[in-house]
């Protein structure tokens, strides 16, 4: 088993990384935006445990915040990663936090949970300072983040679901939850189950015996799970199928929820987590309008 993360680990970090490292250098961040880089939020000194914050500059008004939690299956990457993306939707007018976590194999998905919570609080200790209205606030997460932001919003709701896990309650009450393809369910069958449960230090080919793999598990202990607006497109390969499903899960379940299922747009299938990697583009910018759409919907007064 460790030989087959060792394999991983390398696809992550060199082949994955390359094209990543390509993308980012042709990027333009938006005008007007006010960085604030590399806030620790513990005192272990590990780069990932940094999260940035974002804002239009000379606002004169509280704006909703959004709290970025980055994909990368669980093995790769830092905040720097949606670092454009997390701009793009500062420009919107919002506060940003944008965060990194650790990675596998250092760690579990059960401690990247544990890392997300103290990052929520640290950025709770920063609302006063910052131009946060603590009133509107959504999370939001892609792919193996997307799987994170919604096991993280719905231990923000269950104290019986923070035991299991561990964490502790940041108090925040999150207004939404954006879930771009996340990787809703990590038991399923090979071979997407049997890296996914490698990532909670699983072994075997078998199913986990562990509780809480799935997030429809959660859902159905978490009291008013907040609405949702979930994103997949028509190239989305790897959280298609699942995204749709958990679109279906949270009806089933009385969860207000949206899916937004983006076709083929001008003669190409939108990539997994399109908008994320090309915000500036056409496509990128038209799901942010609805990222936008949403987030009004269920920040306003």
């Amino acid at each position: 088993m460790n030989a087959l993360i060792n394999v991983f680990d390398l696809f992550w970090n060199k082949f994955v990384k390359a094209d990543d490292d390509k993308r980012i250098a042709t990027l333009v961040l938006p005008e007007g935006i006010k960085e604030i880089n590399n806030i620790p939020y513990t005192t272990s000194g590990s780069e990932y445990h940094m999260l940035d914050v974002y804002y239009p500059e000379n606002t004169s008004e509280k704006l909703p915040v959004i709290i970025e939690i980055h994909g990368g299956g669980w093995m790769y990457g830092t905040k720097d990663l949606n670092k454009i993306y997390a701009e793009y939707l500062a420009a919107r007018g919002f506060v940003v936090f944008n965060l990194s976590y650790r990675l596998v194999p250092e760690v579990t998905v059960t401690e990247q949970l544990q890392d997300i919570a103290l990052a929520i609080a640290k950025a709770k200790e920063l609302f006063p300072g910052l131009p946060c209205d603590t009133d509107k606030i959504i999370l939001t997460g892609d792919s193996a983040g997307g799987q994170l932001a919604s096991f993280t919003a719905a231990l923000s709701r269950s104290e019986k679901l923070r035991a299991y896990f561990d964490t502790f309650d940041h108090k925040v009450n999150f207004s939404g939850v954006v879930l771009t393809s996340p990787v809703a369910y990590m038991n399923d069958s090979l071979p997407m189950g049997l890296y996914c449960r490698m990532m909670w230090g699983e072994k075997g080919l078998k199913k986990s015996t562990k509780k809480y793999l799935n997030i429809d598990e959660l859902l159905r202990e978490t009291p008013d799970f907040p609405p949702t607006l979930l994103i997949t497109s028509s190239g989305d390969t790897l959280a298609h199928s699942q995204t749709r499903r958990l679109y279906k899960e949270m009806l089933t379940m009385g969860i207000e929820a949206k899916l937004l299922d983006f076709p083929r747009f001008n003669g190409r299938n939108l990539p997994h987590v399109f908008a994320c990697l090309e915000p500036y583009s056409e496509e990128g910018r038209l799901c942010i309008d609805k990222f936008c759409e949403f987030t009004k919907k269920y920040t306003e007064a």
